[in-house]
């Protein structure tokens, strides 16, 4: 299968290994399914990758590069007589009891079966470890040096489920963990005794050594091969319907349980790990500013109307700032030419690196074909790519991106610049493994929270995107009307001059005009049309108040309200992607290898003469599919992570909500003191001038 959700060719699956390629294994014995293996045989062993922290080599044992780390403390499973260091009491203990074991029959009778019986190990636990012994030549274990491997082998995965692989053996040479007393107790046939001092079952996987840390998920979601109900719906069926948040969750509520080694839910509320929590949640908002950042922090755009042909001409955007993009981008200010095309590549290019980030949307291009594109229509949708932009470069991750930083700083012409460079549209996740801090401790602790919180916000997004979009209709509405009220002042303002005008007809003013009439009405006339002269002064300059007002509304509040509704809209298709691009054959997976597994187990049992090289068939099968179940749980998380913590910067935007009500409710107070400071001149001056009397 191909872990990239884009359909890359299979030579560019980041996991691609040992275990998932076409090639013999380096050992030519038929040995079981197990998934396990080494640095002699190329294989990554799955707790190299998710237990790198534990281990004594660093980063080493991620590598599994067998010329350095088969010998580091000079012990070769080849060897006869050398002693590890430090050997454990309880290993010689148990070499002095069964050191006649040399086949791999006794092993299975003095030591597999009985930690299977009392629940300590699980059959697949089982077939890892004998595919290391057998690839490593571990066989037979009547020679000290061998036995004592083989131990250790188990009390590592006794200690921690997963790391019974040959490689974190190397590394723990000189310190490798004593056995449990469960499992001694199961040696010797004291099953009675475990269940008295409850250390039976999953409990007894780990010993109290390991208590400071969890069991690694992915490795118990793998040795559990059988697939209960529960398994099917991910133990959440009732809470949430996204397969990002149900395929897996089953994986943490398991590990709950196991002994020591896991913490419940209680443990993690402590005091300590709520402030780490409230820490880890807080570095993740820091990360993120989605408010108006000064005029140097923002990229700016506008049109350039370029010709082209007789009938058509489309429309180039000047695109100007002074970020910082880091060192792929020069300092100083930048400026490039773009057109809509290349915003609608770019955003195509996100969508497909980046389908689980919070990414904006882009305005319509929607033009009647043949007919001249409309003015308003231009503009708003310059402002929808001005908002585009600005949400873009706030993003701590996309900024990042190098097509984004090319796109925001190269001035060649885009369309040129993609012919000759090579673009990489594989999934961010290529080439990443999972956070053991985030399986392990993070999510346990906030993995339910988090569930109910998503599934709550992804039923009520679209309700909320339908009320902001009527606020958002309705601000439209209030700036129109101011408009309108602009419109009508000037109206007033025209309809006064003319009055004035045409007064003096049925009030005559002057002795010319009416020398008994005129005479008696000449002050008041006069008066009159003086504050009615100050009665169109304060429309015009509350018509003015008022374009200043609207141009504000619709230049800078309506923009921020809009932007806020870009990003619910943004936040509904993270949801709409993650039910689409989240899904697995993770159960279907599990059935073929239990199915091969039985294959495995009748052939074995045959005489045939080509039982061989059907084993050695089923066995790689079985690998391949243990391995993209592992590339497939790895990648699981590797989402539920990234969606988490775009979830948690989503946050931040609530503070959009309180900046534009608090600009508008600001912008409203100031009108009003303008206005009535213009509306107290007004009644001054009428009140003083206007006559109501002889």
């Amino acid at each position: 299968m191909n872990s990239s959700i884009f359909g890359t060719n299979e030579s560019e699956d980041p996991w691609e290994n040992g275990w998932a390629s076409s090639q013999p294994l380096a050992s030519s014995t038929s040995t079981p399914f197990g998934g396990g293996g080494g640095a002699a045989s190329g294989l990554l062993a799955s707790s190299s990758i998710l237990h790198d922290t534990h281990t004594g080599g660093g980063t080493s044992s991620i590598l599994g590069d067998s010329s350095v780390l088969a010998h580091p403390a000079g012990l070769d499973a080849s060897s006869s007589s050398t002693t590890p260091y430090n050997v454990p009491a309880s290993y010689t203990a148990l070499y002095e009891k069964l050191a006649t074991i040399s086949t791999s029959t006794q092993l299975d009778q003095h030591f597999f079966n009985p930690l299977i019986a009392a629940e300590l190990l699980t059959s697949f636990q089982k077939s890892k470890i004998l595919d290391v012994i057998f690839d490593h030549n571990l066989l037979p274990a009547n020679n000290s040096n061998k036995f004592y491997q083989i131990l250790g082998l188990l009390a590592l995965e006794l200690d921690v489920p997963g790391s019974g692989d040959f490689v974190s053996l190397q590394f723990h040479l000189n310190n490798l963990p004593d056995f449990p007393e469960s499992a001694i107790s199961a040696f010797n046939g004291d099953s009675e005794r475990e269940h008295e001092t409850g250390r039976s079952g999953p409990a007894a996987l780990v010993s109290p050594s390991a208590s400071t840390y969890f069991a690694d998920p992915l490795n118990a979601q793998l040795a559990n091969t059988s697939i209960s109900e529960d398994d099917h719906h991910g133990g959440r069926s009732s809470l949430v319907v996204d397969p990002i948040l149900t395929d897996h969750t089953s994986i943490q509520r398991k590990q709950s349980d196991v002994g020591a080694a896991s913490k419940s839910t209680s443990d993690i509320d402590g005091p300590s790990d709520v402030r780490e929590l409230n820490s880890y949640v807080n570095e993740i908002r820091d990360t993120f500013h989605p408010l108006s950042a000064s005029p140097k922090k923002t990229v700016r755009i506008k049109e350039v109307p370029e010709k082209e042909g007789l009938l058509f001409k489309h429309i180039n955007y000047n695109i100007t700032h002074d970020l910082n993009l880091g060192l792929q981008c020069p300092a100083g200010s930048k400026k490039v030419i773009r057109r809509y095309s290349d915003f609608v590549w770019l955003l195509e290019f996100l969508l497909k690196k980046y389908p689980f980030r919070v990414i904006p949307g882009l305005p319509p291009k929607k033009f009647t074909v043949g007919s001249s594109p409309d003015s308003q229509f231009l503009q708003k949708r310059r402002r929808g790519l001005y908002r585009f932009l600005n949400q873009l470069v706030k993003h701590p991750v996309l900024v990042q991106e190098p097509v984004v930083v090319t796109f925001l700083s190269v001035p060649t012409d885009l369309a040129t610049w993609r012919k000759q460079a090579k673009v990489d549209y594989s999934l961010e996740f290529k080439g990443l493994k999972i956070s053991t801090h985030f399986i392990n401790s993070i999510w346990p602790a906030i993995g339910d929270e988090f569930l109910k919180d998503w599934q709550k916000s992804e039923q009520d997004v679209t309700k909320l995107i339908e009320v902001w979009t009527k606020i958002v209709l309705l601000v439209e509405r209030y700036e129109k009307r101011q408009q309108q009220i602009s419109y009508d002042n000037g109206k007033f303002v025209e309809m006064l001059h003319k009055f004035q005008d045409l007064n003096g007809s049925i009030y005559p003013n002057s002795v010319e005009q009416s020398r008994i009439i005129g005479g008696t009405n000449q002050d008041d006339i006069s008066s009159m049309n003086d504050s009615l002269g100050s009665i169109s002064n304060f429309f015009n300059k509350s018509s003015q108040l008022l374009i200043d007002e609207s141009y504000t509304i619709n230049t800078t509040i309506l923009e921020k309200f809009k932007n806020y509704l870009d990003y619910l809209y943004s936040l509904q298709e993270l949801f709409e992607r993650s039910k689409k691009l989240s899904i697995n054959n993770i159960p279907q997976l599990q059935n073929r290898i239990q199915e091969n597994e039985k294959k495995y187990a009748k052939i074995s049992t045959d005489d045939a003469d080509i039982k061989g090289s059907e084993l050695a068939k089923l066995r790689q099968v079985i690998i391949n599919d243990k391995q993209e179940i592992f590339q497939q749980l790895n990648r699981d998380w590797l989402i539920k992570e990234c969606c988490f913590r775009e979830f948690v910067m989503f946050q931040e935007t609530q503070y959009l909500v309180g900046e534009m009500w608090i600009e508008w409710s600001q912008g409203r107070f100031k009108f009003q003191e303008k206005f009535g400071a213009l509306q107290e001149s007004l009644n001054g001056q009428v009140s003083v001038d206007m006559p109501y009397g002889r």
